[in-house]
């Protein structure tokens, strides 16, 4: 039996699985989710790029925004996705039933539990931009050229200004250009390598271009700091507040610390009565009411003689960041303790997150002793899913939400292991 298709047979099914993918897209309404409001309303504390892509289809297409709005990000979507299998298509020799398979694993999240295509989230725009980049990246590894990863700079410009969790593909392109280097004993394009350091600074000096046009003030997006101190605050202790100097900084720690005190919300404070006492159990599932509605209310309170919405949010931003690193230093081991969990958590549990890291340091090792683009493929692959959790996990409790744009990974390691052990298999007299 050949696991081969025709290229006919081929595009046959893909194009019949887009679609089908279409006709649900298109049969299902549109829906809010609890931050739909501010993207579609362009509030400060959300990044540029998906509300002024709403915002162009809006003007665009009127009163058929909404219908404009699923099929324009499903058609995304789908021309992502396979401009991904054809990347890999075209300079790998992987079997096309497993390029058919790896096909329907990148299409679920439209038809599937997120819906990509039916909500208004950022994810939706995020998705496909985040496949284009990582196919411009793998044609970099494939061709051993980093052409495509100039041309993908633009596009992760506009992904980082879609959700900034993609800033962790920043060192992944540094490394390609380092590995290049490695192994062509010489540097190419070295301005290249300076404007990839160089671009966490621009991403930065982008997002405050934006908001001095949208909202008059030129800052980064004011939500940094409350996700860098909820799971600071978590396993804080009741008299942390000692370790600020100023009043408004020691009130607020007091005033949140109670909050949360009151809401069993803080591992120290938990409901010695309750079945629920799991710190992470409880992390993930009351992350946003740690978050969103204990945090940030005890600062706006605080703030509230300035004037407008959007100043007392900036001023419990840079407040917030301020008070974190103070605050995670003092709680080192809990916090760490708490960031291995939330990170464990992402991968579903600790073998497999063993098992992934097991596949990153083998995968690194033949790449150095073989030069084989099968285990370049599969390093490649694996710290995409490693190192987008370990950022996220930092600040944010880590959802199916922020980590599904791996959910393919390690599918593609396995297709690329059983077709490996194929070609030995028929190599062999």
């Amino acid at each position: 039996m050949t696991n081969k298709l025709s290229e006919k047979s081929f595009l046959f099914i893909i194009i019949s699985t887009f679609f089908i993918g279409l006709v649900i897209v298109l049969n299902r309404p549109i829906t809010l989710s609890n931050d739909s409001e501010g993207y579609l309303n362009m509030v400060i504390t959300r990044s540029a790029s998906y509300p002024i892509f709403l915002d162009i289809i809006r003007s665009l297409f009127g009163s058929l925004f909404n219908t404009a709005t699923k099929s324009i990000q499903y058609l995304l979507g789908i021309s992502a996705i396979f401009y991904f299998i054809s990347t890999i298509k075209k300079h790998y020799k992987l079997e096309t039933i497993w390029l058919v398979l790896l096909n329907i694993i990148l299409i679920t999240p439209y038809l599937y539990n997120h819906k990509l295509a039916n909500v208004f989230l950022s994810e939706a725009l995020a998705y496909p931009l985040y496949l284009i980049t990582i196919s411009l990246f793998l044609k970099s590894i494939f061709i051993s050229k980093t052409k495509p990863i100039i041309i993908a700079l633009p596009v992760l410009l506009v992904l980082i200004q879609t959700r900034s969790q993609f800033l962790f593909l920043i060192p992944i392109a540094i490394g390609i250009q380092i590995w290049f280097w490695y192994e062509n004993k010489k540097l190419e394009h070295k301005w290249l390598l300076a404007l990839l350091i160089l671009f966490p600074l621009i991403s930065t000096v982008t997002d405050k271009t934006y908001h001095k046009f949208a909202h008059n003030h030129f800052i980064s997006t004011p939500w940094t700091g409350i996700h860098l101190l909820t799971p600071a605050f978590f396993v804080a202790d009741k008299d942390d507040y000692a370790l600020y100097e100023s009043k408004i900084e020691q009130d607020f720690y007091k005033k949140t610390y109670s909050d949360l005190a009151e809401k069993h919300l803080n591992v120290h404070e938990f409901d010695t009565d309750s079945n629920n006492t799991d710190e992470l159990a409880v992390y993930v599932e009351y992350y946003a009411d740690i978050a969103n509605h204990t945090i940030l209310p005890a600062g706006l309170h605080l703030v509230d003689s300035l004037k407008t919405h959007d100043d007392k949010l900036i001023e419990v931003d840079q407040l917030t960041k301020k008070m974190s690193i103070p605050l995670i230093l003092n709680n080192f081991k809990p916090w760490l303790k708490l960031y291995i969990k939330n990170f464990t958590y992402a991968f579903g549990n600790s073998k497999y997150t063993l098992l992934l890291f097991i596949i990153l340091i083998f995968s690194l090792i033949k790449s150095i002793k073989t030069n084989q683009i099968a285990y370049k493929l599969i390093l490649f692959v694996s710290l995409l899913s490693l190192l987008n959790v370990a950022l996220i996990s930092i600040g944010m409790h880590t959802l199916k939400r922020f980590t599904f744009y791996n959910d393919w990974v390690l599918f593609l390691i396995v297709f690329i292991l059983i077709s490996a052990k194929n070609s030995i298999n028929k190599s062999k007299p």
